[in-house]
């Protein structure tokens, strides 16, 4: 079952790591961040996720992460659009197409770490390389719904 929205894949929860086919033609507007680390997210997902919703979201957003996350990497914040938006230091853009291995976490941003080492060790025993890149899709609105009961999908784009 599909869900009407961009980007939520199906409306239950992935428990277990599958091979999806992700949608194409999902206009976004994105901002990128290069060479940022881990320490830098709340600042820069507080900062600007706010100034692209002015953007008029249609879907969940979204952040993609490329190179090394126990180090620098680049990251790109956006959501789903209906059209191109005119907004300062934003850019109109697709989401990722291709296939992805996905698998849902369900609680707090805390506890994402622990689920993105249950979804890499998976990718890796089936064969998996180093991944171009791994997205993660805030399913659920953190300023509507309680921490414990927040849904992030969690996408190794293969």
């Amino acid at each position: 079952m599909s869900s009407s929205l961009p980007l939520i894949l199906r409306e239950e929860p992935f428990f277990d790591a599958i091979e999806v086919p992700l949608p194409e033609h999902v206009a976004v507007v994105t901002m990128e961040f290069p060479e940022v680390q881990l320490a830098d997210l709340p600042e820069i997902f507080d900062g600007h996720f706010h100034v692209l919703a002015e953007a008029g979201p249609i879907g969940p957003g979204f952040a993609i992460y490329e190179g090394d996350i126990t180090d620098e990497f680049d990251l790109t914040i956006g959501f789903p659009v209906a059209g191109p938006a005119q907004i300062d230091g934003a850019d109109n853009g697709a989401f990722p197409t291709g296939q992805a291995l996905i698998m849902s976490h369900l609680g707090g941003f805390d506890g994402l770490g622990s689920a993105w080492e249950t979804l890499m060790e998976r990718h890796f025993a089936k064969g998996g390389s180093a991944p171009r890149a791994v997205v993660e899709i805030y399913v659920t609105d953190p300023s509507v719904v309680e921490h414990d009961d927040l849904r992030t999908d969690l996408l190794v784009l293969l």
